[in-house]
């Protein structure tokens, strides 16, 4: 009877993933890129995996990230392969999980009709691939239209009444003396160009010093 529990139990894990085609990696470096995962994917030759997916907060790495499997069959060989796995030498996890919550680039508005982005989930929830970056610890009361002109030497993709900097949501009910936005360069070597050389900058020190520190990452 003993054994015949053990053997039910050993089952559990496969009838709880039945039909899944996604797993989760867990307790990844924040620093961690797509280049970085996709060598984990070939490193540990895993099979049929069709997406990579950094997952976000506010357009901010949570540690996490997806792989989505051309087929569940691949499920459990991927997840045997994956057992003792790393980035970056520090040991990773990874588990079977249901399809991650994907908006689309989903525009939220407050109450004062501000077009806002989330900017969670995997890829942020936006479409377009390295051609997007988050910057934040701006002025709390920016707009986006002083922000396309903070960046005027940039090139920003404000194509067709678009605007190329938009303000990221804050959590209901806080508040933040600083803003985060997300600005659309042309291409993604233009936005890796503005992460070079806006990051660890400061916001018009001459009026205001080191008061506003500004950090910039790409979105992968």
């Amino acid at each position: 009877m003993f054994t015949t529990a053990i053997r039910r139990m050993s089952f559990l894990p496969r009838l709880v993933d039945e039909g899944r085609t996604h797993i989760q990696l867990r307790e990844l470096p924040r620093s961690a890129l797509l280049t970085d995962l996709r060598r984990l994917c070939i490193r540990n030759q895993l099979l049929g995996v069709t997406d990579v997916a950094i997952d976000y907060h506010r357009f901010l790495p949570t540690g996490r990230a997806y792989l989505t499997l051309a087929h569940t069959d691949n499920l459990h060989k991927n997840l045997q392969a994956l057992d003792k796995a790393s980035v970056g030498s520090l040991p990773i996890r990874a588990v079977s999980a249901p399809p991650p919550r994907f908006s689309h680039g989903r525009l939220y508005k407050t109450e004062t009709q501000r077009k806002v982005f989330a900017g969670n989930g995997p890829h942020g929830g936006i479409l377009s691939r390295m051609k997007h970056v988050v910057v934040w610890g701006l002025p709390g009361k920016i707009s986006g239209e002083a922000v396309e002109n903070y960046l005027r030497d940039f090139r920003l993709d404000n194509m067709d009444g678009k605007s190329a900097a938009v303000k990221v949501e804050l959590p209901t009910n806080t508040f933040s003396l600083y803003s985060r936005y997300l600005v659309r360069p042309t291409s993604t070597a233009e936005a890796h160009r503005l992460v070079r050389q806006l990051h660890m900058s400061y916001y018009e020190p001459e009026q205001w010093g080191k008061r506003y520190q500004l950090r910039a990452r790409v979105v992968y």
